[in-house]
């Protein structure tokens, strides 16, 4: 493998003259302006509103000497500018996007020192509604105690190495190798809006080129860090390593930081295994936000080591309103402890396991709060939030995912962790749930699947755990869409596995949720994982469309053998078509598949009676007092269902003792339902 890997790598870097890695971008931007976006997906109008407006708390801005940065988010995608200029006339604008994007960031450029401007803030969505701030005033400060880079150091590299000094960017810069080093801590490195170029020529010394990094000697540990406002890009020198954390070609690298904020950069690369921002070995408190990312490259060396636009290996830390316009492999790695949150990301996935925001740790981790981020995805096996493994006590909440399913493509056929089989199917995926531990949540959020094409698979919701996961693991109040927009695409909402011999009791609880197919609920076991042991409360399922395919619920897959069974639905709803009716047992033939259909019993009795529930057969099902409130609500199973059909448990008999009295009434469910016996 290793062999095959490094002649992967070879062969890569070979084929491509110094710096002329195709560029993918531009058939990626054409793919999300046809696929993404409100007027395309009604479910974003129904989350975000329709009416374009600025998102409140999302704006953020630096004024430097020369140059000003301003950052914010609207609730709608749009394209935005700056309209600025000394008077309010305003008179310049900056440029627009090349798409519509819910997260802005522009640099005004050129502007004098010491003077007062005018600026408003400007979005016009996809119908061409607009919207702009009010006039609003900002000035420019001559900084007459700063560091000019390149006046006053010699360079490139440029080393910074006096502590708690300001170091201002005057010129735009262009390196060979590495540009910039920092070599103390409390520096503020202000690009002014300047452009860092970085790698101009290829490596063959195995120095490694990065924009901007902590020095190798001085630079390990540094604290209070900032590095604000400007452009950092890859140049034509197409460096790259087999090992990638050995040698590194980062845009920018620090390891162990504390208190470390980057803020107001707008970074391009390419290359072979390249991170844009790698923070190395556990930093602490760094807070990284209103920067736009873009990678343009499309080779991939080891899938396992992954290739992030940003590895946050930190701890107690943020993330937060960045865009990351695409990225080949993962969005961010992110750390525990940390809080992640209002980020737009897009992924074009060239190999397996291509994360938006991926979280994983095999030793075991805790705490993380992942809100409000929007995470897009197209290619090869895109996942948009996951995988969760070895994490207990995280947050996923109120985040918008969507995922373009396309016709199966071969982009990733060798490299450490490639070379899957021909025929093996790598689905697009809103949310991966694999190996948690405990007190795992996902509320409210919006996950969309859409497909087409010969060997397209989409899932919404893709749950794997294994013995050691729950408690705690919960799915609620969530909205999933899955469509499939041709004959041959295929998917689910849910994909529900796990481990072959699930424990007692539900592994996962899903409740109050709402999905939405034209193809498939709910799969219980796939050609990835089967087993699990699901309980489904209030939730929803909603047919659309006639796909003749359609079914509501399948349980096993093709003919395969692994079991999948202790399935339970309560208080379910329906609409368009989908009901217990719509129902497949795909599995081996002499495997044991089933699931169980339940509903609420709502009873009303004297406080401190006993209530005793048999059921059709006269088995005892529960015993027990109703409260001082008067009512009692339990769940009566109506029926277990297998392939041979039915297992009829009602109706059922309710005795409630009071007094020294008895009142009995039978009561058959097939929906949620209330019983009075508190009278005399």
């Amino acid at each position: 493998m290793r062999t095959a890997a490094i002649a992967v790598l070879g062969a890569a870097l070979a084929a491509l003259a110094a710096g002329a890695e195709p560029d993918t971008y531009e058939a990626f931007n054409r793919f999300c302006a046809r696929h993404f976006g409100a007027e395309r997906e009604e479910e974003m109008y129904r989350a975000f509103g329709k009416e374009l407006k600025t998102v409140e708390g999302s704006t953020w801005q630096h004024v430097s000497e020369s140059s000003a940065c301003f950052a914010w988010q609207t609730n709608l995608p749009a394209k935005s500018c700056v309209e600025y200029g000394t008077t309010p006339a305003y008179g310049q604008k900056t440029a627009e996007p090349e798409r519509c994007f819910s997260l802005h960031l522009h640099h005004l450029k050129g502007l004098k020192p010491d003077t007062t401007y005018h600026y408003r803030l400007v979005a016009t969505d996809e119908r061409g509604n607009r919207v702009a701030t009010p006039d609003a005033t900002f000035e420019t400060k001559r900084l007459a105690e700063a560091v000019r880079i390149p006046d006053d150091l010699q360079g490139p590299p440029f080393v910074l190495d006096r502590p708690n000094a300001t170091y201002l960017v005057t010129k735009d810069i262009a390196a060979d190798g590495t540009a910039i080093f920092i070599a103390a801590s409390g520096i503020a490195l202000d690009l002014n809006g300047h452009t860092i170029t970085y790698d101009e020529k290829r490596d063959t010394a195995n120095e490694g080129a990065c924009a901007i990094r902590g020095h190798k000697q001085r630079g390990i540990g540094l604290s209070n860090i900032r590095v604000l406002n400007g452009l950092v890009r890859r140049g034509k020198g197409g460096s790259a390593a087999e090992k990638a954390w050995d040698t590194l070609y980062n845009p920018l690298f620090f390891s162990k930081p504390t208190g470390l904020e980057i803020a107001g950069l707008d970074v391009g690369y390419d290359g072979c295994q390249v991170v844009a921002i790698a923070l190395i070995i556990r930093g602490e408190k760094v807070d990284v936000h209103h920067n736009a990312f873009l990678d343009r490259g499309s080779a991939l060396f080891n899938r396992h080591l992954g290739m992030d636009a940003v590895s946050f290996a930190a701890q107690d830390s943020r993330f937060h309103h960045n865009l990351i316009k695409r990225t080949r492999h993962r969005g961010v790695n992110a750390f525990q402890k940390n809080e992640l949150f209002a980020n737009e990301i897009y992924i074009d996935s060239f190999a397996t396991n291509s994360y938006g925001i991926m979280y994983y740790n095999q030793q075991g981790a805790a705490g993380l709060d992942l809100h409000h981020n929007r995470i897009f995805g197209t290619g090869y096996h895109p996942v948009g939030i996951g995988s969760g493994q070895g994490y207990s006590d995280v947050k996923v909440r109120r985040n918008y995912i969507q995922m373009q399913g396309t016709r199966a493509e071969a982009r990733w056929a060798g490299g450490q962790g490639g070379g899957d089989d021909p025929g093996q199917l790598h689905p697009v995926n809103g949310i991966r749930l694999q190996r948690p531990r405990r007190n795992v949540e996902h509320t409210n959020n919006v996950v969309v699947a859409r497909g087409s094409g010969e060997g397209c698979l989409m899932r919404c919701i893709w749950l794997v755990p294994d013995n050691q996961s729950g408690p705690g693991l919960v799915f609620r109040n969530n909205r999933l869409k899955l469509i499939a927009e041709d004959a041959v695409a295929e998917g689910y909402a849910l994909s529900c596995g796990g481990t072959p011999n699930p424990p007692e009791g539900a592994t996962v609880r899903l409740e109050r949720n709402t999905a939405i197919s034209n193809l498939c609920h709910v799969q219980f076991g796939d050609n990835y994982s089967h087993g699990g042991r699901y309980a489904f409360e209030g939730n929803e399922f909603i047919k659309t469309g006639s796909d003749p395919r359609y079914l509501t619920l399948r349980l096993g897959w093709r003919g395969w053998q692994y079991e999948t069974f202790g399935h339970s639905f309560l208080d379910t709803a329906f609409q368009g078509g989908a009901s217990f009716e719509s129902v497949s047992f795909d599995g081996a033939g002499r495997g044991r598949y089933d699931f169980s259909v339940a509903w609420t019993l709502s009873l009303k009795a004297p406080a401190g009676a006993e209530v005793m529930v048999k059921d059709k057969s006269g088995q005892e099902g529960l015993r027990t007092k109703v409260p001082d409130t008067g009512t009692l609500a339990f769940p009566i199973v109506e029926y277990v269902r297998t392939r041979e059909g039915k297992t009829l448990f009602s109706p059922h008999t309710i005795a409630v003792t009071h007094g020294g009295k008895t009142a009995t009434r039978q009561v058959a469910v097939d929906k949620p339902t209330s019983l009075d016996l508190s009278g005399p």
